[in-house]
C-alpha cells in the first residue's frame, strides 16, 4: 500500500512537471503510461465538471480545446471520439451536418465497444472508494462530515455493506467460473444472483437525500456523479445477469494477476448494423466513407452489410494505389513451415526461427505483427536472448507513440506487436524496410462476439467462414501489409510465415488481394532484392 502510494505521488509529480510544458493536456503526450487510478483523479469527468462556474475554466485544457472546436470548419477526430458523442447524445462534440469516415473497416468493432456493457469489479470498487476508502480514509464522505454528520454515517454504514455483499457477488462469480485467466461465453439468464442491486440502491437513495443539504455546487454534482455512475453499475448488472438486451451477446472474462484478478462481465451487440443505420445513416446528411482497405472481391459489399448501408446514393469509388509494388515489394513465403491449425507448438517455433533469419538479414528495420499476445511474448524472450546487438521493443512496454519513436531512432531495431500495430502506424523510408506476418489474421473463433456473429450467420443459411471470417482477414491482412509502403521512395520485404496461404483453397483470395509483387521463397532471393 504504501509503495503504490508513493508511485502515485512520483506520477503526479511528473504530470505537475509536465503541465508546465504541454500545450494539449491529452494523456497520449505525456512519455508514461500513469495509472488509471492516478489519471481518473486528476483528468477531466464529463459529469464532474462545472463548465462556466469553474473558478479555472481559461486555464483548463478540455475549454481551451472546446472553444477551438466550436470556431473551425473541418474537426478531426478518432472514431472513439465520434462513438461517445454518439452515445451522450450529442454533449461531446459541436453540431455537424457531414462526416468523412476514414479507416472505416473499424467502425464495426469501434460501434460494438461503445454500444456494449461492461461491469468489472475494479469499476465497482473504485465507485465506492471514490465515496470514501475506508485505507486510506480519504473520499468525499469526508466532506460530508463537516455539514451533516449523521447522513455521513448513515452513507458509511451502506457503503460497508454494499462492499461487504460485493465480495460476496464476486466470490460466487469465482466459484462459477474460476479465477484462471478466461473468456467464457454466457448462455443462461440469471446465472448468478444479483446481491447487488438492493444495497447499491440503498445507498443511492441516501445520496440523493443528502442533495436538500448540499449548498456548494461542486458538492453537488459531485453527488449527482455518484448517483448517475452507481445506477449505471445497476442497470449493467441488470442487463447482463437478466440478458435483458435483445441482440446481444453475453460473456465474461478473467484477468489473473499476482496481486488482485479482474472479474469483468460483458454484454455486446451482435450485429451493429441497425444501429448504426438509425443513429448515423439515418441522421447525419453527408456521409463519406473511405479507407485503403475497404474492398474485398473487388466491391464493397461486406463493409456495406456490416453498416447497414442498403445504397450509397452519391456512388462508389475503387481506386487503385499510386505505390509501384512490382519494383517496391518482394513477398516472401517461406517453404515447409508446419500448418499452424495442425502443428501449432511446431509452427511457433520454426516460425521464430525463421523470424531470427529474417532480421539477421534485414539488420533490423522490421515490424514483426502477431496474431496473439502469447506467441509475442516467446518470440519476445527468444529474440532477446539470441539477437543482443538488437533493439527489440515490444507492444506494451511504452505507450505507442514511444515506442514508435525509439524504433526510429535506434538501429537493429525491431518491433513486436499485435493489433495495435497491424494498422494506423506511419514509419516511411529506411527505418522500416520489412515487415514479418507471423500468422493469417483471423479473429479468434470462439471470441465471444465472432462466435455469436459466426452462430447468427448460420442461422441465416449462410457460411460464416467465407462470408465474414475471410473477409475479416482479409482487410487485416492488407493493413498489415501497408505498414511498409508509405511512400513512392521506399522499398522492402513482407514476410509471411503462414504455410496456408500457399496450401489451403482459400490462401488465393489472400494472395489475390494484395498488390501484384515479386514473389521469393529463399531467403537469398530477398537478400539479392535490396542488392539491385
Amino acid at each position: 500500500m504504501i509503495y503504490s502510494k508513493q508511485r502515485e505521488l512520483a506520477q503526479i509529480q511528473r504530470i505537475n512537471r509536465w503541465l508546465e510544458e504541454t500545450e494539449s493536456g491529452v494523456i497520449t503526450d505525456l512519455d508514461f503510461e500513469p495509472k488509471d487510478t492516478t489519471w481518473a483523479k486528476i483528468c477531466r469527468e464529463s459529469d464532474l465538471c462545472l463548465g462556466r462556474r469553474c473558478l479555472y475554466r481559461k486555464d483548463c485544457f478540455y475549454n481551451k480545446a472546446r472553444l477551438r472546436q466550436d470556431n473551425v470548419h473541418i474537426l478531426v477526430v478518432n472514431h472513439h471520439l465520434f462513438f461517445a458523442n454518439l452515445v451522450s447524445g450529442g454533449r461531446v462534440l459541436p453540431n455537424f451536418e457531414a462526416v468523412v469516415f476514414d479507416e472505416t473497416h473499424t467502425l464495426e468493432d469501434v460501434a460494438t465497444e461503445y454500444l456494449g456493457v461492461e461491469i468489472t469489479n475494479f469499476k465497482i470498487s473504485y465507485f465506492f472508494d471514490s465515496i470514501f476508502n475506508p485505507q486510506s480514509g480519504k473520499g468525499f464522505l469526508n466532506r460530508i462530515k463537516r455539514i451533516n454528520r449523521s447522513k455521513a454515517d448513515e452513507i458509511e454504514e451502506a457503503l460497508n455493506k454494499s462492499r461487504a455483499v460485493s465480495q460476496t457477488f464476486f466470490s460466487e462469480l469465482i466459484s462459477k467460473f474460476g479465477k484462471e485467466s478466461k473468456v467464457q461465453r454466457i448462455r443462461t439468464r440469471n446465472f448468478i444472483l444479483n446481491h447487488l442491486k438492493e444495497p447499491i440502491s440503498s445507498l443511492l437513495s441516501l445520496l440523493t437525500e443528502l442533495l436538500d443539504d448540499l449548498k456548494d455546487q461542486e458538492d453537488k454534482l459531485q453527488i449527482k456523479s455518484y448517483i448517475s455512475r452507481g445506477k449505471e453499475i445497476n442497470l449493467g448488472l441488470q442487463a447482463i445477469i437478466n440478458q435483458a438486451l435483445d441482440g446481444y451477446v453475453y460473456w465474461v472474462e478473467i484477468l489473473e494477476r499476482s496481486r488482485r484478478p479482474k472479474y469483468s462481465l460483458h454484454a455486446a451487440p451482435i450485429d451493429t448494423s441497425g444501429e448504426f443505420r438509425q443513429r448515423v445513416l439515418n441522421k447525419i446528411k453527408l456521409i463519406v466513407f473511405t479507407s485503403a482497405t475497404l474492398s474485398t472481391n473487388g466491391n464493397f459489399a461486406f463493409i456495406k452489410k456490416s453498416l447497414g448501408i442498403k445504397e450509397a446514393e452519391a456512388g462508389e469509388l475503387l481506386l487503385s494505389s499510386p505505390f509501384d509494388y512490382s519494383n517496391q515489394v518482394i513477398i516472401y513465403i517461406p517453404q515447409n513451415l508446419p500448418d499452424p491449425n495442425r502443428e501449432f507448438e511446431s509452427f511457433q517455433k520454426e516460425a521464430i526461427d525463421e523470424i531470427k533469419r529474417i532480421l539477421l538479414v534485414m539488420q533490423g528495420r522490421t515490424f514483426v505483427l502477431f496474431t496473439s499476445y502469447k506467441m509475442l511474448d516467446i518470440a519476445n524472450n527468444a529474440l532477446k536472448q539470441d539477437l543482443n546487438d538488437f533493439a527489440i521493443l515490444k507492444q506494451g512496454d511504452a505507450p505507442r507513440y514511444k515506442l514508435l519513436e525509439r524504433f526510429k531512432i535506434k538501429s537493429h531495431s525491431v518491433l513486436l506487436g499485435t493489433n495495435t500495430f497491424w494498422q494506423g502506424v506511419d514509419v516511411p523510408g529506411r527505418p522500416l524496410e520489412c515487415v514479418i506476418i507471423t500468422k493469417l489474421p483471423f479473429a479468434v473463433p470462439d471470441d465471444p462476439v465472432i462466435e455469436a456473429r459466426m452462430e447468427l450467420m448460420r442461422s441465416q443459411n449462410k457460411d460464416p467462414f467465407l462470408d465474414y471470417q475471410i473477409p475479416q482477414a482479409t482487410i487485416m491482412l492488407r493493413q498489415g501489409f501497408g505498414r511498409l509502403i508509405r511512400t513512392k521512395f521506399d522499398i522492402g520485404v513482407v514476410a509471411i510465415l503462414d504455410p496456408r496461404i500457399k496450401t489451403r483453397f482459400y490462401g488465393r483470395s489472400f494472395l489475390g488481394a494484395l498488390p501484384h509483387c515479386q514473389q521469393a521463397s529463399r531467403l537469398e532471393e530477398v537478400e539479392s532484392f535490396f542488392l539491385n
